[in-house]
């Protein structure tokens, strides 16, 4: 009977013991569970008040009818280049009596407004963004500010159109960037892609170096940021 009622007992106990560590874990589950809720909650609403304005703000928009417009011609003029190459061409190689020069020159007809159209438009540049630091993005004063004296490490995201009118974008530093005029004034900025080229295997695409930023009056504050910008790089000399 002693030893029935040790165990007894004994089982009692550990039965109490497995309950209160399981009201433990419990307790300090939910515990750590709020505490979570509560950090995210508290760092989302810190986050949502301090800042007014996105780390990458757009300073500079060349419209949305020039950029629709300038697709739409690339893209017309990679058909008329299909339409030549699959349907005129063919038909004069088949035909009894051919010319071969007129046959070049029909080849050299759908070509030529393709390459041209891709050669001009391709610096073409439909957005400018800018990387803004934390302290400059509460405040407008702050950004035209930071606009004025902008570092040389600051980093500006170019984008452009390829030849089939999908965008690109090409990132690149202040210190990088460099005003001239080149492709009969279609394009006035150039960056140094020399590191790129070297890290770039020679099959892959070609980094964007040349961009054409002809708007002023456009973007954030009307372009006011972006003309700041332009008067920081338009003061360096090509190297």
């Amino acid at each position: 009977m002693n030893l029935r009622n040790f165990t007894v007992t004994t089982l009692r106990i550990s039965q109490h013991l497995w309950r209160v560590q399981q009201t433990n874990i419990i307790k300090s589950s939910l515990t750590c569970s709020k505490r979570s809720i509560l950090a995210k909650s508290t760092s989302t609403t810190s986050n949502t008040k301090r800042f007014v304005f996105p780390d990458r703000l757009l300073v500079y928009h060349a419209g949305t009818g020039r950029t629709v417009f300038l697709g739409c011609l690339k893209i017309t003029t990679i058909f008329i280049f299909g339409f030549f190459s699959l349907v005129v061409i063919p038909k004069h190689v088949l035909a009894d009596k051919k010319v071969p020069w007129v046959t070049g020159t029909i080849a050299i007809s759908g070509l030529v407004p393709m390459v041209f159209v891709a050669y001009i438009t391709g610096p073409f540049v439909t957005y400018v963004h800018v990387r803004i630091p934390s302290f400059a993005r509460n405040s407008k004063q702050m950004i035209v500010r930071f606009a004025k004296s902008i570092p040389p490490e600051t980093e500006l995201d170019f984008t452009t159109m390829n030849i089939f009118g999908k965008p690109r974008v090409s990132r690149a530093k202040v210190k990088d960037i460099y005003a001239i005029q080149r492709r009969f004034g279609m394009v006035n900025f150039v960056r140094d892609t020399s590191l790129l080229k070297k890290s770039k295997a020679w099959w892959k695409v070609k980094a964007v170096d040349q961009f054409g930023v002809h708007g002023r009056d456009s973007g954030f504050l009307n372009g006011e940021v972006w003309n700041l910008i332009r008067k920081n790089i338009e003061k360096k000399t090509i190297r």
